[in-house]
């Protein structure tokens, strides 16, 4: 039994799905949100009240 031919230029649809890993904007959000926290945090621990 003889294979299908296929279109060597085409991508199969399997290869589509791939590509970069990247978090999600909301995840990127909060995030940064958590980081100011912190930041605020430590920077008002390290403030000195006279």
């Amino acid at each position: 039994m003889l294979k299908k031919f296929r279109n060597p230029i085409t991508a199969s649809p399997l290869l589509k799905k791939g590509g970069v890993h990247v978090k999600a904007k909301s995840s990127q959000r909060h995030q940064v949100k958590r980081n100011i926290k912190k930041e605020v945090l430590e920077w008002s621990k390290n403030q000195h009240y006279f």
